[in-house]
Parts: structure tokens; C-alpha cells; sequence
């Protein structure tokens, strides 16, 4: 193995279940891990690879021992042609992958790893197990991502590694320009219909606009004729010249400029003109509102003054207590009348009911003679006989109408004074709505005059805000003309536009269509590399397939499957299948047909028969296998280190099994004494980690 590296030495501290510092001393030569699972075979081998990679096998493995607080890290002695390298590399902390590599020469120079193992790889065939190589072959930048490490070792092998991966990346570069392809496509579709559809649009709204022109000349105005139209307009609107700052404006600026020129002017004078309506009406409703308070302490006043006069009348000089007293005296005159006529009619009962002619009267008790009796009683009866019912009817008539003017007197004595209340309030209110001064003695006529001159101001305010909005109706007739003119230029400005978009798209589009001429370009030289690439794979894979066929049929001596073979009809794709010498043209799926001891047979067989090939473009230089005699029968197993030993002679080995005994047995007989050293992990605890036992075979 000229060139290649050797491990002379491994130290390992706070690895997995490595708590302190344990260093194996290899001097270069082979290593058998022996003894029981558990102990710490596996470790060693993993904190090997990671030395090497800074990987362990297993993605988010966490390699730090928990229980050793100082370090994680492992150190690689290596010699490669009689010089000693060393290779330390310790975990970053407070990370579970991240790691500090130092590669340092015999002069204790630190080296970048990659300049001085520049294709270091390792092919994994199966957990724990790898072969550590530097490629010989000029490097392709970056290993294509659609292979297997199979396949990588089989192209680095035959010296095809720079052919496939140029395959990968034509592959990759095709899916990129296709869909680059179809999403140029996509976009340049998008932008062709978009182009379409406005120009579209746009020559209907133009078509609309000509159909019915807002200008009166013959043909379409320029767009200087239409500013000419705007400046004239604004001059229109203001009542002067457009200031110097409008000398270059644009037509979109001079609309606008228009339009809110007469917005102002309208706004500011109908503005005005309804603050002086809304102040002549503020007046005339407290005008009105006086006019009508004013008209009703008149009419109040006369009717208090008609209705005093006819109380004087009906009291004729008398006050009206004066009145109740003397409706009160005819009425108890009344009542003494009424009762005397009741006795007299009694006694003029009793005197009938007694039939003497002397009687004693009832009253005086004189006797009297019946005749003499009956002519007085008759004559006080005559005497009581008075209308005194009628003269008190018409006191009472004369009362009632008194009482009555009386009343509505009051009430109309009442309604004035508040009359004059709201009088003054009114009176006020007029003079806060405007110049208006009343005087006390201020005249219904006059109030009257003063509301109808108000009445024909706000009859003039109205006018004048109809001829105002009569003179913004043209002014905005014309504005409008103005600015469908100016849709009109915009309309043609953004045709033009458009239309040269039209004439680049097309340059985009011959753009398009050469890439999608360089596509067919790269279809071509793909079809080319890979139809080559199958040429060279259908000539030189029988050789790797006689190779890895020597090594299968060794390890298994299956009785009819005894060949791995690489199937054709798959290339440049490498599958590993199995078939029978006996019918090379029956060839099957290892897994499908294979036991077990089989299936580790065909896992185990790139080692060998990669490892064993002199000549070969890859420089290997260690394998590591974990467990290689996992379903193995006695036989096998010696057949196995009878392979190793052949093996052995070009690479280092490092292995690790738990079959103990019979390694311990057969190692002598396959590998010369001093050649390797056999290390027995035992007793591993949590807090110590395992014990080693290191001993020379």
C-alpha cells in the first residue's frame, strides 16, 4: 500500500462509554476487538471514524460520555512513509456533532486535513462498517447525490467517477432547465396574453372616445393643443394668466390644476353666498318670530281693554264685592219671604180645620173671631205675594257676568305680561341676528317692511348660487371635454408603450426559444455521456463482477447461487444481484433468495475484493468491520479470516467481533505472528468506562 496511511495509536477520552483516557497502541499493524457485546468493541471503531470524518454512523447520535466533564476527543497517531502524523479532533461544547480537527505533522505544523488527504472517504457497507480510502482520481468537486457508496466505489474503481458524476449533474442541470423551461414559458404566456388584453382594451376605449370626440376639430388635438386648451381654461376660471410655475407643465398637471382652480372659486363663492342666506334667514325667523309676538300683545291688549270696558259696564260704578253683597241680601230677603208665607199658609190650615167661630190663635194665642182671623192671615198673604225670585235671578245674571269678565281679565292680564317677556326676548334676538335695531315704540308696518326686504335679499342669494352653479356647470362641461382629451393622450402614450413592450417580447421570446435549444442541447450531450457511460460499464463491469463473485462464492460456497453479478439492463445504474454459474442468465435479488449468512456474504465481499486490488485508482488504506461474523456458521467464519488475512496484506485491518474463541483460534493460523494485536474490552462500568486488555498475536 505505497503511500497510504497506517494508524500507529488511538487515544480516546470522554467517548461514549470511554470516561478517562485509554490509548491502544496498534504500531501499524492490525487490530481484532474481541469479547462480549457491551463492553465497548463498537465505541472504538465508531470513535475511529469519527476521529477520521467528525461523523459517527448514526445521524444525532450524542458521542460525548455525560459523565466526563472535561473533554470529548479522540487522537489518531498515523505514518504514511516513514513520517508520523497526528489527528486530534475534540467535540465543540454545548454541541452534538461540531467538532475542532487538528492534523499536525512530525514537526508539530498543523495541516488543513483536506490538503493532505484530499478525497478521504468512507464507503459504508452496512452499520459499523467501512473502508477508509483517498481517491487517486482528480476530483469531480462534489460526489453526485443519486448514489449509493456502492455504486461511488465501483465508479471510483473503474476510474468512471468524473463520467458519472458529469451524468449526475447533466441530470440535475435538465431538471433545473426544465423547469426553468416551463416557467419562462409559463411567465412569457402571462406577459404575451397581458400585452394582448391591454392593447385590447385600450384600442376600445380609444375607439369609444373617437367615436364621439370631445374637440370640435376635424382631427385628434396634439398634446400641445390640448395644454394650449388647459391654460386657457385655468385663465377662464381665475380671471388671469397661469403663473410662471404652469410654464412647462404637463397636460395631466394643467387638468388638475383647472379642475381645482374651479372647485376653489366655486366652493369659496357659493360658500359665502350660503353664509349670507343662512345669516338673512337667522334674521328673518327672528323678525317673523317678533312680527308675531308684537302682533299678539296688540291683539291681547285690545281684547284686555274691551273686556275691562264691559265690566265697568255691568258693575255700573259698583265694585264687585259690592255686587255679592247684594245678590246675598235679595237672596236672604227672598228667604224670610218664603218662610213667613209658609206659617201663614199653616195657620191658615188650622184655622180651617177648626169650625168654631171664636178660635184662639196659634200664634199670638188671642182668641180671635174666625172671620176677623181669616182676613188677616189672607192679607199678610197677599202682602208676601212679591217677584222677589225674579230681581234675584237677575243679581245673580249680573254677578255671573261679571265674574266671568273678571276671569278672562285676569287671564289676558296674565297672557300679556308674559307677551311682553317674550317681546323683550324677540326684540333681543333680533338685534343679536344682525344690524336690525327696534325701538320700544317700533311699528308692526315697519317690522313688517323690514321681513319683505329681507325676503327679496335671500330671493337675490338664491339667483345669484343658480347663476353660480350655472356658470361651474359649462366651466365643468368644458373640464370634462378637457379631461377625456387627456384620456385620450394617456390612451395613445400607453398604446405606444405596449406596442414597443410587443417588439421586445419578441426578442425575449427568440431569447426563449434558444434556451430551450440549449435544453435540447443538454439532452443530446446527456444521451451521448450516458449512452458512452454504458459502453464502458458493459465492458468493465464483468471484471468487478469476477472479483466480487470470487470473494462471495469463498465466503458462502453456496451450492447453486455462487456469483454477484451487476446487472446490464440497469446501467449506468449499479445494482448487485446474484445468479448461478450453472444458469448465468437467472439473476435475482440478493434479498429475495439469500439466508442470512448469505446476505452478510454479499455485504462483506466490496471489502475484499476492493481492498485486495493492487493496481487499483483508489489508494485503501484501512477497513473497519463491526460484527463481520453476524450469521456465520464455524465454517464460514474461518473462511472469513482466511479473507481477512488475504485482505490484510495491502490494507489495515481493524475488527471487531464477540466471537472471542474462535478468532483467538484461528488468527495464528491466517495472519503472521506480530502482524496484529487483539484488544479485549472487559468490565465496563458508567463511572471507569471499559478495562483493556492489549496483547500481541
Amino acid at each position: 500500500m505505497p503511500g497510504g496511511f497506517r494508524i500507529q495509536s488511538i487515544g480516546i477520552e470522554g467517548f461514549k462509554g470511554f470516561t478517562s483516557r485509554k490509548e491502544i497502541n496498534l504500531d501499524g499493524g492490525h487490530a481484532f476487538l474481541l469479547g462480549q457485546n457491551g463492553n465497548g468493541k463498537s465505541s472504538i471503531i465508531e470513535a475511529i471514524r469519527w476521529g477520521l470524518f467528525g461523523s459517527n454512523n448514526r445521524p444525532n447520535e450524542v458521542v460525548a460520555n455525560r459523565g466526563y466533564s472535561v473533554r470529548c476527543r479522540v487522537e489518531l497517531t498515523l505514518m504514511r512513509e516513514g513520517k508520523q502524523w497526528k489527528l486530534r479532533r475534540t467535540l465543540l461544547r454545548g454541541a452534538t456533532g461540531g467538532s475542532d480537527p487538528v492534523l499536525t505533522d512530525e514537526k508539530g505544523e498543523e495541516h488543513n486535513i483536506r490538503e493532505i488527504m484530499p478525497q478521504l472517504d468512507s464507503v459504508e457497507s452496512g452499520e459499523g462498517m467501512h473502508i477508509i480510502s483517498a481517491s487517486q482520481a482528480i476530483p469531480v468537486g462534489r460526489q453526485p447525490a443519486d448514489l449509493s457508496p456502492f455504486e461511488r466505489t465501483v465508479f471510483r474503481h473503474l476510474g468512471l467517477a468524473n463520467p458519472r458524476a458529469l451524468l449526475s449533474r447533466l441530470n440535475e442541470v435538465i431538471i433545473i432547465q426544465d423547469l426553468n423551461v416551463n416557467n419562462f414559458g409559463n411567465q412569457l404566456t402571462d406577459v404575451r396574453d397581458g400585452i394582448t388584453k391591454q392593447l385590447t382594451a385600450l384600442k376600445q376605449q380609444r375607439g369609444t372616445i373617437l367615436r364621439m370626440p370631445p374637440w370640435i376639430e376635424e382631427r385628434p388635438p396634439t398634446v400641445v393643443e390640448s395644454e394650449g386648451k388647459a391654460r386657457a381654461l385655468i385663465q377662464k376660471i381665475t380671471g388671469q394668466k397661469p403663473d410662471s410655475t404652469l410654464s412647462g407643465a404637463s397636460l395631466d398637471a394643467l387638468v388638475e390644476e383647472a379642475s381645482a382652480s374651479l372647485s376653489y372659486r366655486f366652493d369659496q363663492s357659493v360658500i359665502k353666498l350660503t353664509a349670507d342666506d343662512a345669516a338673512l334667514q337667522k334674521r328673518l325667523a327672528a323678525l317673523e318670530n317678533f312680527l308675531t309676538i308684537q302682533k299678539g300683545v296688540a291683539n291681547t291688549k285690545e281684547r284686555l281693554d274691551s273686556v275691562r270696558s264691559e265690566l265697568e259696564t255691568a258693575l255700573s260704578g259698583m265694585s264687585v264685592d259690592d255686587l255679592r253683597n247684594q245678590v246675598e241680601q235679595a237672596r236672604m230677603a227672598l228667604d224670610n219671604a218664603n218662610l213667613t208665607r209658609q206659617v201663614l199658609e199653616y195657620a191658615s190650615s188650622l184655622v180651617n180645620r177648626v169650625q168654631d167661630d171664636d178660635l184662639r190663635c196659634p200664634v199670638c194665642d188671642i182668641e180671635h173671631r174666625r172671620s176677623d182671623l181669616e182676613q188677616i192671615l189672607g192679607n199678610r198673604l197677599s202682602e208676601t205675594s212679591g217677584d222677589l225670585s225674579a230681581g234675584l235671578a237677575t243679581l245673580q245674571a249680573n254677578l255671573k257676568q261679571v265674574e266671568e269678565l273678571e276671569s278672562v281679565s285676569l287671564q289676558l292680564a296674565r297672557e300679556l305680561d308674559a307677551l311682553d317677556k317674550r317681546y323683550s326676548a324677540a326684540k333681543d334676538e333680533v338685534a343679536s341676528s344682525g344690524q336690525d335695531e327696534l325701538t320700544e315704540s317700533v311699528d308692526v308696518a315697519d317690522v313688517e317692511a323690514l321681513v319683505r326686504h329681507l325676503s327679496e335679499r335671500r330671493v337675490s342669494i338664491a339667483q345669484q348660487v343658480e347663476n353660480q352653479e350655472s356658470w361651474y356647470n359649462g366651466i365643468k362641461a368644458q373640464l370634462d371635454k378637457l379631461k377625456e382629451e387627456e384620456r385620450f393622450h394617456q390612451i395613445q402614450k400607453e398604446i405606444a408603450r405596449l406596442e414597443g413592450d410587443e417588439a421586445r417580447f419578441e426578442r425575449v421570446k427568440r431569447a426563449y426559444q434558444d434556451l430551450v435549444s440549449f435544453g435540447e442541447s443538454l439532452r443530446t450531450i446527456q444521451g451521448a455521456v450516458e449512452t458512452t457511460l454504458k459502453e464502458r460499464l458493459a465492458a468493465d463491469t464483468p471484471v468487478v463482477s469476477r472479483n466480487l463473485s470470487r470473494v462471495f462464492s469463498a465466503l458462502t460456497h453456496h451450492n447453486w447461487y455462487d456469483q454477484l453479478v451487476i446487472a446490464k439492463d440497469e446501467l449506468p445504474k449499479l445494482e448487485l444481484k446474484v445468479s448461478s454459474s450453472q444458469d448465468p442468465l437467472e439473476v435475482e435479488d440478493p434479498i429475495e433468495v439469500l439466508n442470512g449468512q448469505a446476505e452478510r456474504a454479499v455485504e462483506l465481499a466490496p471489502y475484499f475484493a476492493f481492498g485486495q486490488e493492487e493496481e487499483a485508482p483508489t489508494e485503501v488504506y484501512l477497513v473497519m468491520l463491526d460484527d463481520p461474523t453476524q450469521a456465520f456458521d464455524e465454517q464460514h467464519t474461518e473462511i472469513l479470516v482466511e479473507c481477512l488475512a488475504e485482505l490484510g496484506r495491502n490494507v489495515q485491518l481493524i475488527v471487531a467481533s464477540q466471537e472471542t474463541a474462535r478468532f483467538r483460534e484461528m488468527l495464528p493460523k491466517s495472519f503472521a505472528k506480530g502482524s496484529y494485536v487483539i484488544v479485549e474490552p472487559t468490565n465496563w462500568s458508567r463511572t471507569a468506562g471499559p478495562e483493556l486488555a492489549v496483547e500481541s498475536g
